[in-house]
């Protein structure tokens, strides 16, 4: 796999392996027991996949929320707007392959643990 960039993370490593005028294709690394800000898109859309480790992708609607322990190559699409949040589990390292739409610095931070959220 070619990295265009890798760009570190509080939680990781987000590595760009394609863009275009169309999508983006990045391999995300979370390391065991970490998690990502929960977010939403105003207009990006991405469909993640697990490829190693352990992880749960959190959907929120209002006040509920989902919890999706998430499969082995099996395709999640989030959609604009949908509030989000991904975790990898303690124990292992997770690496998730994500297509999207082009808007990279499309997020709104809703909960951060590293205190980056959106003003």
């Amino acid at each position: 796999m070619q990295v265009l960039r890798e760009i570190p993370k509080p939680w990781g490593t987000e590595h760009i392996i394609d863009i275009n005028d169309t999508y983006c294709v990045k391999s995300l690394l979370i390391k065991a027991g970490q998690r990502l800000s929960k977010q939403f898109h105003q207009q990006k859309r991405e469909t993640i996949l697990l490829t190693s480790g352990e992880a749960t992708l959190i959907l929120y609607n209002g006040s509920k929320s989902k919890e999706v322990v998430m499969k082995h190559r099996h395709a999640y699409a989030i959609e604009p707007r949908q509030i989000h949040r991904i975790f990898a589990h303690s124990d292992f390292d997770a690496i998730l392959i994500e297509v999207s739409t082009i808007e990279l610095d499309d997020v709104v931070r809703l909960e951060d643990d590293y205190g980056r959220c959106s003003s």
